[in-house]
């Protein structure tokens, strides 16, 4: 086989590993991690892919350096195996922080990542030391990201970061339920009584009305294109999952809300500091679907300082948006 061949492969599998993690933390970036609390020092989202793209690329020339001198040498095999092993465990990690949502089982496993990266720095100096001068910007770079999960695990698990609700839903007046909405566990009000920021829709097409909140009681997220535009499908209700939230069809899924399922499809995109989610919720009514479509506008946490950052990161963790979206499906009615 070629040096140029081997060369090739090496960088393949490398960046390889790269792709599968990816797999699992993309869907992560624009919903699970963009509400998590973060440290000051954490990069745009956007800084990750160019990063590792460049060390995967690193480490695949490194383990070529090592290939060339000859899979004859037992050395050689030693380090390569060892090489292998740190690869997966790079991927294990982005499985476990990004697919599971585990910063604290993560910053376990960095600390083997770490150890098998500096373990293939000392085998790699052995046998070709450039190798292992190509390893040195990965480990600062693994440094890094320990101190990031750490510091995530500790601001997302601190008593100081957690409100305690101790109810999970109410019962309005006329037997309805309404959860909760906002970083200090409000609930979403209940329609008609004295709340008067709910009002009442009729759409011209369709005939039919029903009750929105003229606002969510939030500070760091509004709504757009509101109140919402409700659509009616004669055909029977169904949902199918796919997707992610950045792909330009946006990530659909099944929620549950009170025993009642709705099927929403969500789109997101970034502009001008903000975060824009364009909603579909999608659920069935007398054999047939209805839609209701809107778009929220989400300010970037990161634009403030550590106060209101926090603040910002919380209320989009908490804000139950589900909740508001039952609430105006259950009050539908036909004129």
């Amino acid at each position: 086989m070629s040096n140029t061949f081997k060369l090739i492969i090496a960088i393949v599998v490398s960046e390889l590993a790269g792709i599968i993690g990816s797999v699992f933390t993309t869907p992560s970036i624009a919903g699970w991690y963009v509400g998590i609390v973060k440290p000051a020092l954490n990069p745009p989202a956007w800084v990750f892919g160019p990063v590792w793209t460049t060390l995967f690329a690193l480490m695949g020339i490194a383990a070529y350096l090592v290939w060339k001198k000859g899979l004859d040498r037992r050395d050689v095999k030693i380090a390569l195996g060892i090489f292998l092993g740190q690869l997966v465990l790079n991927t294990f990690w982005s499985i476990i922080f990004f697919g599971l949502h585990s910063p604290g089982g993560a910053l376990i496993e960095i600390v083997f990542l770490w150890l098998a990266i500096l373990a293939t720095i000392i085998v790699f100096a052995k046998i070709s030391k450039p190798a292992a001068w190509l390893l040195v910007p990965y480990i600062l770079w693994v440094s890094f990201a320990g101190y990031l999960n750490y510091s995530i695990w500790q601001l997302n698990t601190s008593d100081s970061n957690q409100v305690a609700c101790t109810q999970e839903a109410k019962q309005c007046p006329d037997g309805s339920y309404v959860g909760r909405t906002g970083p200090k566990c409000e609930f979403t009000a209940c329609p008609g009584g004295n709340n008067d920021f709910w009002k009442t829709m009729t759409d011209s097409k369709t005939g039919m009305t029903f009750q929105y909140p003229e606002t969510l009681l939030t500070t760091y997220i509004h709504t757009q294109d509101w109140p919402p535009q409700i659509q009616v499908l004669n055909e029977p209700y169904t949902c199918t999952e796919a997707g992610s939230e950045t792909a330009r069809a946006g990530k659909t899924e099944k929620r549950l809300v009170d025993n009642r399922e709705y099927c929403r499809t969500s789109i997101v995109e970034g502009a001008a500091g903000s975060i824009y989610t364009q909603y579909a919720y999608a659920f069935p009514k007398d054999n047939k679907t209805i839609i209701f479509t809107f778009t929220t506008r989400a300010t970037q946490c990161g634009n403030y300082d550590e106060a209101d950052r926090k603040a910002c990161e919380g209320e989009r963790e908490t804000f139950d948006l589900d909740s508001v979206v039952d609430r105006m499906a259950r009050s539908i009615k036909q004129q």
